[in-house]
Formats: C-alpha cells, structure tokens, sequence
C-alpha cells in the first residue's frame, strides 16, 4: 500500500493535471476562435479573388450597420446595400485580383467580437489595363453569429510608398 506521503503527491499531481486541462481547454477555445477568425479572412481573400459576389455575400452580416472602405473607394460605404455595391464595383473593375497576405493576420477576440490587422499584398488587372502589385493595410471587424464569425466592418488602404 503506498504511503501517505505518496497519496499526497499523486493528488497534487493529478490535481495540478486537471487544472492545467481545464485552463488549457479554456486557451484551446479561445484559439478556435481564432482560428475561424482567420478562415473567415482568407475566405474574404479568396472571395475577393473570384471576382465572385456570390461568394463575397455569406461572409458578411447583411444589415444596416456593417461598414466598408476599399483601397480606391471615396467614402464609407454603410449598410449591406452600399457595401455590395461598393464589392460589385470592385468586381466589375477588374479582370484579375489577388489578394496575398504578408503579415498577420494579427487577430484579438473578447466574446462574440474579433477585430484583425493585417498586411497583404495586392496584384491584379484591371479592365482597362491597369495593373496594381500593392502592400495593402487591412483592418476587419467580425461577429460570432448562429457559431460563424461574419464580417461587420472591412477596411484596407494601401500602404505608403
């Protein structure tokens, strides 16, 4: 029979296991979170490069409230309406684009609110023959709604040369 001293040491042990479980459990969520934070991203980098607007419409909420900025837009577009305008836009210019992402995304969440900046680099054609390879600033702000993480804000403007 072990000793006391023994029983001792094995409940701290398995005590000090079960706490480091629970707590890493609780990391593990947080970083799924974070996870599905940056899928959601690269969906949007993914839908921007289809040029595809049936592909841009589930990553978003569809409300009055979601904000976006384009890299070429002149002002805010607020509300689903205008920002599927402003993609359509988007869309309608270029002939190639792709989206690639050079650093991040860097990605913070508190509750059901997940908000990422990153660096990306732009490339594409547009129609008219133009052509853009651009370090691009993106800034996202995201919603966990029904279990996704949705985009209510998309905000990218090209770095500084």
């Amino acid at each position: 029979m072990p000793s006391v001293s023994t029983m001792q040491t094995l409940r701290t042990l398995l005590l000090a296991l079960a706490v480091l479980l629970v707590g890493g459990g609780a990391g593990s969520a947080q970083q799924s979170d974070a996870d599905q934070v940056k899928t959601a991203l690269a969906a949007l980098q993914a839908a921007i490069g289809s040029l595809d607007m049936a592909k841009m419409e589930p990553l978003w909420v569809h409300d009055a409230n979601i904000m976006l900025i384009n890299p070429r837009s002149k002002e805010v577009a607020i509300g689903w309406d205008q920002a599927k305008k402003n993609w359509q836009a988007v869309f309608d210019s270029w002939s190639e684009l792709k989206v690639t992402t050079k650093d991040g995304p860097h990605v913070s969440v508190n509750g059901n609110v997940a908000w990422a900046t990153t660096i990306a680099n732009v490339v594409g054609k547009m129609k008219s023959g133009a052509t853009a390879d651009s370090p691009t600033f993106e800034s996202d702000v995201l919603e966990k709604r029904d279990g996704r993480w949705l985009l209510v804000s998309h905000s990218a403007w090209r770095v500084p040369q």
